[in-house]
C-alpha cells in the first residue's frame, strides 16, 4: 500500500501568457504526441494547488451526487445508467465509514488522501456540483512549469478537460499505434502519479485514456469558472 502524504489546499492565481506547449526540438527524447512546441495563449486564471481530497469527493456524495443527472454531461449519464455506480472505484461503505481496496486489502479510506481510481466522468459530475471545472491541458503545463512552491503535482495522474488531439504538424514516430488511434476519442491526463517511473516524470509529458476508464491512479484538481 501507498499513501500519499496531504498537502495544504488553496488556490493560486496565474497571471497567464504565453505558453511553447509541447517538447522542443533537439531536446531530449519525447514521444509524437509531444511534438513539437508551439505558441498557446493562456488567459489568467486560479487553480487549486492540489488534487480535490476523499472528504471533498464525499461530500459530493452524501449531497446526492450520484443521484442527480444535473451534475453529468449526456455520455457521463449513460455511463452511470449502465454501470449503476454510487461512489468511486474500490469504495466501500461500512458502518465505521467509507473503506476502499488498496491492492486486494479493505482500509479505512484517508479522507486526507486525494481521491483516486475516478474517471472523467465523476470528475466533470463533482466540478458541476462545485460550480468548479477541470483545468485545460495547457492550464496545467503552464502551472507545472511555473514551479510555483504551493503547487504541488505527481501524487496522481490528473484529469483536463481537453481532448486527446495532435499538435499542429504532428507525424507519428515509430511507434505509429502509440498515439493516432487515440486521438479525439481519448482525453489528456497531465502530470504523473507515485507508481511512474522518475524519467516519465515530466511537466510536458501527456497522458491519455478514455473517459470512462478509473483503473489507473488518477485524480484531478479543479479551477475556478
Amino acid at each position: 500500500q501507498r499513501s500519499i502524504v496531504p498537502w495544504p489546499q488553496g488556490e493560486i492565481r496565474f497571471p497567464g501568457g504565453t505558453l511553447h506547449q509541447g517538447e522542443a526540438k533537439g531536446g531530449a527524447f519525447s514521444f509524437d504526441n509531444e511534438q513539437w512546441a508551439h505558441p498557446v495563449y493562456v488567459p489568467a486564471f486560479v487553480m487549486d494547488s492540489t488534487l480535490v481530497s476523499n472528504a471533498q469527493y464525499a461530500e459530493f456524495i452524501a449531497d446526492g451526487g450520484y443521484d442527480n443527472p444535473h451534475y453529468w454531461t449526456v455520455a457521463g449519464r449513460q455511463w452511470l445508467m449502465a454501470q449503476e455506480c454510487a461512489a468511486p472505484r474500490g469504495w466501500i461503505r461500512a458502518d465505521s465509514g467509507w473503506q476502499c481496496e488498496r491492492f486486494g486489502l479493505r482500509i479505512a479510506l484517508n479522507s486526507q488522501e486525494p481521491v483516486r481510481h475516478v474517471n472523467l466522468f465523476e470528475a466533470q459530475a463533482y466540478c458541476m456540483w462545485a460550480a468548479r471545472r477541470l483545468p485545460t491541458e495547457a492550464e496545467w503545463e503552464y502551472a507545472a512549469l511555473s514551479r510555483h512552491p504551493a503547487l504541488r503535482w505527481g501524487d496522481l495522474w490528473e484529469w483536463t478537460c481537453t481532448p486527446f488531439e495532435p499538435y499542429p504538424g504532428f507525424e507519428a514516430g515509430p511507434w505509429r499505434d502509440y498515439s493516432a488511434p487515440a486521438f479525439v476519442s481519448h482525453q489528456v491526463l497531465r502530470g504523473a502519479s507515485f507508481a511512474t517511473p522518475e524519467r516519465m516524470r515530466w511537466p510536458k509529458f501527456r497522458g491519455f485514456a478514455l473517459p470512462e476508464r478509473s483503473e489507473m491512479f488518477a485524480g484531478f484538481r479543479t479551477c475556478a469558472l
